[in-house]
């Protein structure tokens, strides 16, 4: 056990690095040996170090960028739960860190990353579309805005995706009552994606299914009324066959 201590000592000498475990250590050498880890993408023992820092120098100037750091650590080597947890930390308690727009992204892509596919509960994509969106609000000219109008869409396709599954399986179930309900959510709340024309299309199935033909018929001509641009002939001839069917 001695040798292997001794060992250990003579490699972290040689390697020209500290202890991390000595309390003599000056925080900003601990501080800069996490950079030289950081940047060689070695993110686990960058982490090691910033959070040393965080932990007993938070008082500290080094503190404000030890704690982004060792969020960043953690966000780059994908532990997104714990880096949404020191992001979090620095946007509360450092309201004016330089540090903070880039936090605020950091959490939205964190909130994304941590979302279920789209056949698992979906709050946690939801929370991300309003997280990202108060980014948004909070910084329109962010060099993010892009990169944050892409999650957006990305996460609202998988709502609908969700729910044009969910209706999928109700009707399967011979639930029409409740598919009709999910399909209504596509239409009003994710009509700007390519599950919007489909949804129309399902609507008009489970209106059939629940012997309203009429209703049927009627929703469909109010789509033809209002120019809705999906509504083309081959959608046209998709919904009569479906009304067709019924009689």
């Amino acid at each position: 056990m001695r040798l292997v201590l001794i060992l250990t000592v003579f490699y972290l000498v040689g390697c020209g690095l500290s202890n991390p475990f000595n309390d003599d250590i000056p925080y900003k050498q601990r501080f800069d040996e996490g950079l030289v880890f950081f940047q060689e993408e070695k993110y686990g023992r960058a982490a090691q170090q910033f959070n040393i820092i965080v932990e007993r120098a938070s008082h500290t100037d080094l503190g404000d960028d030890a704690l982004f750091f060792l969020a960043e650590s953690y966000f780059l080597d994908n532990d997104y739960d714990l880096a949404l947890i020191e992001y979090d930390k620095l946007v509360a308690r450092m309201g004016f860190s330089p540090y903070i727009e880039k936090s605020r992204w950091r959490i939205c892509e964190s909130l994304m990353e941590l979302s279920p596919n789209f056949y698992h509960d979906q709050d946690s994509s939801a929370k991300a579309i309003q997280e990202i969106q108060q980014f948004l609000d909070d910084y329109p000219q962010s060099e993010y805005s892009v990169d944050a109008d892409k999650l957006i869409k990305k996460n609202r396709l998988r709502l609908a995706r969700k729910n044009m599954e969910t209706g999928k399986l109700y009707i399967k179930l011979k639930a029409y009552d409740s598919a009709l309900v999910s399909y209504r959510i596509v239409t009003t709340d994710y009509y700007d994606t390519e599950y919007y024309s489909q949804a129309n299309l399902e609507i008009i199935r489970c209106l059939v299914l629940l012997k309203k033909e009429d209703e049927a018929n009627t929703f469909l001509q109010e789509l033809i009324d209002n120019n809705e641009l999906f509504v083309d002939d081959n959608f046209k001839e998709l919904a009569s066959e479906i009304l067709n069917n019924a009689s």
